[in-house]
């Protein structure tokens, strides 16, 4: 097995055969993942229905790329929260750990996305959420999509955009999607597609040399229109 950027597109990790701790299963308000690189799998997703636009969330880590970084993600009313440690493991190859936070709705029995996020039909210009404690090597927000419209299926079909530099203090962030310009590197993509979001992802990387614990929150997360007014689901 390859060893993967530390940009790690998410979706793309589907294709690989990972396993999930045991914990609550998807539904509930807590999912813990150790390794788990599949988050349509049996208790790492937790269904979303706050009324935002927020589908679903749930972790991804680096076990089955060498690393023993661990998460636990707990989800309430607008705001989700992820815990644990990250460690690259004895050979240096694990990247971390990742919050991800589905846009969209995944057929779990297929893998395919049913409707990927039309930004610019829906007027969608920016992104809003509120970081409380991140980790000190921070947490870098990335915008998940297909990489083209007649492919679907993410395990195959996804990619990912980052903004330049991750979050280090805790406060509330606004982002153009134009700002999410930083390609993963796995892909031929060179510009987000803004008509093939699929979801966004939190990636908090590994440090060489020892695992680094971390607790971070995510909160308010909103789409807003050019001018900064917050768009409905």
């Amino acid at each position: 097995m390859t060893k993967r950027s530390p940009s790690i597109v998410f979706l793309g990790s589907l294709a690989l055969i990972g396993a999930c701790a045991a914990g609550p299963s998807s539904g509930s308000n807590e999912v813990t993942a150790k390794g788990c690189m599949d988050p349509t799998g049996p208790g790492c997703q937790i269904s979303v229905d706050d009324g935002s636009w927020v589908r679903w969330t749930g972790p991804v880590t680096d076990g089955v790329d060498g690393g023993t970084s661990s998460a636990v993600v707990e989800q309430s009313a607008r705001q989700i929260c992820m815990s644990g440690s990250v460690d690259a493991g004895p050979t240096g190859s694990g990247w971390g750990a990742i919050l991800l936070v589905g846009l969209t709705t995944i057929d779990k029995a297929t893998g395919t996305v049913r409707t990927p996020l039309d930004a610019p039909a829906l007027g969608i210009k920016q992104v809003r959420f509120t970081v409380e404690n991140p980790p000190v090597q921070g947490v870098l927000p990335q915008v998940n999509q297909l990489q083209a419209a007649d492919c679907n299926n993410v395990s195959d079909c996804s990619t990912v955009f980052g903004l330049a530099t991750p979050v280090t203090s805790p406060g509330t962030v606004t982002a153009s999607l134009t700002d999410f310009t930083q390609p993963d590197g796995t892909h031929a993509n060179t510009s987000l597609d803004q008509t093939l979001i699929t979801g966004m992802q939190f990636y908090v990387p590994s440090l060489p040399g020892a695992p680094v614990a971390y607790d971070f929150c995510l909160r308010d997360f909103a789409l807003l229109d050019g001018s900064g007014r917050e768009i409905a689901p």
